[in-house]
């Protein structure tokens, strides 16, 4: 039989705060983290809006050295995975000789460090330190490209530095399928617990790619928007009629997943459970969804399958909703297919619309808004959605204020470019 998954730990770094509690407090408040690009010059892009993380210390956790050599995702995952881990209360497993680690002693636990993995994903890696080292070689030659531009700039980098921090000996690489990325790696990390092959999973996803050639190729792409009627943060409308695109965003959510009866017999709080996920493809397109959704229908029904769950036992979906005319309709179909008309009295919010798109972050960043749902029986409203868009049909956006109440069963879907699809579904321990 397999292993029942559990979450013991959850870190996050987001434009609405630099760790869970903050950035749950904010979520629920109904704030927003898009503000105008400050960044670089936007002149000739086709938007003029991001959601970035502010008031962000890199030297908290590394040294000044290692700060140049790490790009800012790699960045952001360290400090998400120390706050997870530490909330896990594996933090004792730092080692001293680390920024932060001397705090930690003393907060072990009996785990074995061969048993413990880590997935700390990423979609577009290390772009700024792409950047820094080909301009540095136009201007310079390749000489001056510097020794440490391949391990800084590879998208495993966020994995191996927290490997190596924590000195984690289990399974450990990165995932990469685009907007699908966080979620895929909660999914093959319960996997993981489920076959035997770990006992802790260090999971997530992460995303700071807001540079100038990467807001090009998604504008050019026609998949970003503006900001409405000036503000910044009307700009990311999921479900509205007025959507036009979706609003670059960056940070990093890990979860620390772990076998139930490992967690149990350390005496871990367990804050919820994955009970259930699903895995497809769309097969059809580079970029554009299928129009009923079929990829994110069968990660659905699979998820619902593993968990042997029947539809009407879903108390809470957090969609994928990026804003995008084509992607938001395809969803609601996808999930339309699956609940019938249960559709119209299921509870749907939107993450996006206050967060923008964290991209390879997106779906460990809104899990953790599912988990923190899962235990406080509430759930965060969406933002900008002033006239439901009628092709959608009769759905139920939660708006205006939190929602609250018991949560049992709570879904998370994910879908990236390349036709990757991801759906998880948690289970609260109420």
């Amino acid at each position: 039989m397999a292993r029942r998954v559990a979450i013991t730990g959850l870190g996050a770094v987001t434009p609405l705060g630099n760790d869970v509690p903050t950035f749950w407090r904010r979520l629920l408040a109904g704030e927003s983290g898009v503000g105008f690009i400050r960044e670089f010059p936007i002149d000739g892009l086709r938007s003029d809006v991001s959601a970035s993380v502010v008031d962000f210390d890199a030297e908290r956790y590394l040294t000044k050295k290692e700060a140049e050599i790490y790009g800012r995702v790699t960045q952001l995952s360290l400090a998400a995975a120390v706050e997870a881990m530490d909330h896990a209360g594996l933090g004792g497993l730092m080692k001293p000789d680390v920024p932060g680690g001397e705090a930690r002693m003393g907060l072990g636990v009996p785990v074995e460090r061969a048993r413990v993995g880590c997935l700390m994903s990423t979609g577009q890696g290390s772009v700024d330190i792409f950047e820094q080292q080909i301009e540095r070689s136009r201007e310079r030659g390749p000489r001056a490209v510097s020794p440490f531009f391949i391990p800084g700039v590879m998208p495993n980098s966020g994995t191996a530095l927290v490997s190596m921090r924590f000195g984690l000996m289990g399974p450990s690489y990165n995932l990469a399928s685009a907007c699908a990325t966080g979620t895929h790696s909660i999914a093959t990390g319960a996997l993981m617990i489920e076959a035997g092959l770990a006992d802790v999973m260090l999971v997530g996803g992460a995303e700071a790619a807001t540079r100038i050639n990467t807001l090009a190729g998604f504008g050019n792409a026609r998949a970003l928007t503006r900001a409405k009627d000036g503000d910044p943060t009307r700009s990311s409308r999921p479900f509205d009629v007025d959507r036009s695109g979706f609003v670059m965003g960056e940070g990093a959510g890990v979860l620390v997943l772990e076998a139930r009866e490992h967690a149990e017999a350390r005496g871990a709080t367990v804050l919820a459970e994955v009970a259930g996920y699903g895995m497809s493809s769309d097969g059809e397109h580079l970029t554009r969804p299928h129009e009923d959704g079929l990829g994110i229908r069968l990660a659905v029904e699979q998820a619902l399958a593993r968990a042997g769950l029947a539809p009407d036992s879903i108390d809470y979906v957090n969609p994928h909703a990026t804003s995008t005319p084509a992607g938001d309709v395809a969803e609601i179909r996808a999930l339309r297919a699956v609940f019938g008309e249960r559709l119209a009295k299921v509870p749907l919010s939107a993450t996006k619309s206050l967060l923008g798109h964290l991209l390879g972050g997106a779906g460990a960043v809104e899990s953790i808004a599912v988990v923190r749902s899962l235990v406080e029986g509430a759930i965060h409203p969406s933002l900008n959605v002033d006239n439901l868009d009628p092709a959608l049909g009769d759905v139920d956006v939660v708006r205006g204020a939190p929602r609250r109440g018991p949560l049992r069963h709570a879904l998370k879907i994910s879908a990236g470019f390349g036709g990757h699809n991801c759906a998880l579904l948690f289970s609260s321990m109420r």
